[in-house]
């Protein structure tokens, strides 16, 4: 069943118009009168709905159903460093399939990239990631911020993911919410380890190998959130 989100859907009756791009998004995908489509407003409100018409302008849905979905899982917090834009997109895509529950964008010493200038860019890729996922509730993208700010954030579990001097995952998780933090293409530096040491941040390897940053971040929102919901 295709998804196709509005922020704040505008029932008319039982009736939902749909224009921009989600509209598009149904034209290109060949969607035909009397399909069953979902809508969901990214916060758990998902409505079961029918193509009544369509034309170029908009494309108009009968409410069949509507039902609440409620979170699921632990909540998973990322800090990645900005890497390049093309990796940067392909973590972000992938964590929210996993299901992380928000995104930091952290400069790092060594981050060698900025952020887009448009940062609809970002939540068009969590969008489309939430849709394909079936992940009614949409992750958060923070504001960019500095390595050494993120390491105020709360969070029961803290975790570092290092290429060297890291211990095993089991063991650094307490419990959810979960942050980690995953380095840019460069590493962490010596300072930067030191200083998530001093906060409670816990050192955690995810092998032998070198693994690039959009990697690590996949592979470790996926080991942790299996991990957790097997005690929580």
């Amino acid at each position: 069943m295709k998804s196709i989100y509005l922020s704040d859907p505008a029932l008319e009756g039982d009736r939902i118009r749909v224009t921009d791009e989600e509209h598009h998004h149904l034209q290109v995908s060949r969607t035909v009168e009397d399909e069953d489509v979902e809508v969901f407003d990214g916060r758990g409100g998902v409505w079961a709905a029918q193509v009544v018409s369509f034309n170029k302008r908009e494309t108009v849905l009968r409410v069949v159903e509507f039902r609440r979905v409620e979170k699921r899982g632990p909540e998973l917090l990322l800090g990645l460093s900005l890497i390049k834009s093309s990796a940067f997109e392909l973590a972000l895509e992938k964590v929210v399939e996993v299901g992380v529950a928000s995104i930091i964008p952290v400069i790092a010493n060594r981050s060698n990239a900025a952020p887009p200038r448009r940062s609809d860019r970002w939540q068009r890729v969590v969008v489309e990631a939430a849709k394909q996922s079936k992940r009614y509730h949409l992750p958060s993208i923070e504001s960019v911020m500095r390595f050494d700010d993120v390491l105020s954030i709360p969070a029961v579990t803290k975790i570092v993911f290092a290429e060297r001097d890291g211990g095993p995952l089991k063991s650094a998780l307490a419990g959810a919410p979960a942050l980690f933090l995953v380095g840019p293409e460069g590493g962490w530096t010596d300072a930067d380890m030191d200083a998530a040491r001093h906060r409670g941040f816990h050192p955690v390897s995810l092998g032998d190998g070198i693994l690039r940053a959009e990697t690590a971040a996949i592979t470790g929102a996926a080991l942790i959130r299996y991990e957790l919901e097997q005690v929580l």
